[in-house]
């Protein structure tokens, strides 16, 4: 399919669809249409009308006047809270822009742009922690890339590096919880499980995954990973469960002896 958007000279924009679609198949395209001036001061005024204000002038993009004054400031939320939001809710935007703004926050100049320096950043905190990945490709930070690869082991080592960190507590509590909230709040809802795990999922059209810890009937916590690679993934959510239940059913330990 091919697709020529036509901007008007009062800026609407008109879409010409051309190319062929076979019998019984669809075809599912998102277009961004709008440059980010436009998209920006398009934003800004529709939001400023649903706060019942008007904006009369036109929009101009050029530096801000040395004379501006500061009418309104906003600041972002900590970094705990958002990658609860992104974590809780699969959040691909938040993710892809955490993921650039680490790199723009330790660029230099041989890296070329923020992507190619978070990539170094990541690899650089992976070998201080000891964790070999040949197998990791990271493109997007939410993972939505073709080219995108990890092994289930490396995840796990990753895993295995944040329970020992200080920040354990927070990366933990900012996952889905089995059969509680987030994207796992319908799955393992009637289980042992529930309850019991705090588990990433990962949806692509061709791959399922689970990424997080989990906890056995005998309270151990596990770094648990799964990731089922299928042109046809149907069910696959039911498989990634089981994983899940059949770690929770470990052998009973049997009681230690009372230190007397």
């Amino acid at each position: 399919m091919r697709y020529n958007p036509v901007t008007a000279a009062d800026g609407s924009v008109t879409v010409t669809v051309s190319g062929q679609l076979a019998e019984g198949c669809s075809s599912q395209t998102y277009l961004s249409l709008l440059d980010h001036a436009t998209y920006t001061a398009g934003a800004v005024r529709a939001i400023w009308q649903e706060l019942g204000g008007t904006i009369q002038g036109r929009d101009v993009q050029a530096p801000v006047p040395k004379n501006a004054k500061v009418l309104a400031r906003a600041f972002s939320p900590d970094l705990a809270e958002i990658i609860r939001d992104i974590n809780k809710y699969s959040n691909n935007t938040m993710a892809q822009q955490l993921f650039l703004s680490l790199g723009a926050q330790f660029r230099n100049d041989a890296d070329g742009d923020d992507a190619k320096a978070a990539q170094r950043v990541v690899r650089q905190w992976l070998a201080k922690k000891g964790i070999t990945a040949p197998h990791l490709v990271m493109e997007n930070g939410s993972g939505l890339s073709r080219a995108e690869r990890v092994s289930a082991r490396e995840m796990a080592a990753m895993l295995q590096a944040a329970w020992h960190s200080p920040y354990a507590a927070e990366y933990i509590s900012s996952m889905p919880i089995a059969g509680t909230d987030g994207t796992m709040r319908k799955r393992l809802k009637t289980t042992a499980m529930r309850g019991e795990a705090h588990v990433k999922t990962g949806t692509l059209n061709t791959v399922r995954a689970i990424a997080g810890f989990s906890r056995d009937n005998n309270g151990n916590t596990w770094a648990v990973v799964a990731i089922l690679n299928d042109p046809k993934p149907w069910g696959a959510s039911s498989v990634l469960d089981q994983v899940l239940l059949d770690l929770y059913r470990q052998p009973k330990l049997a009681a230690a002896a009372p230190v007397l």
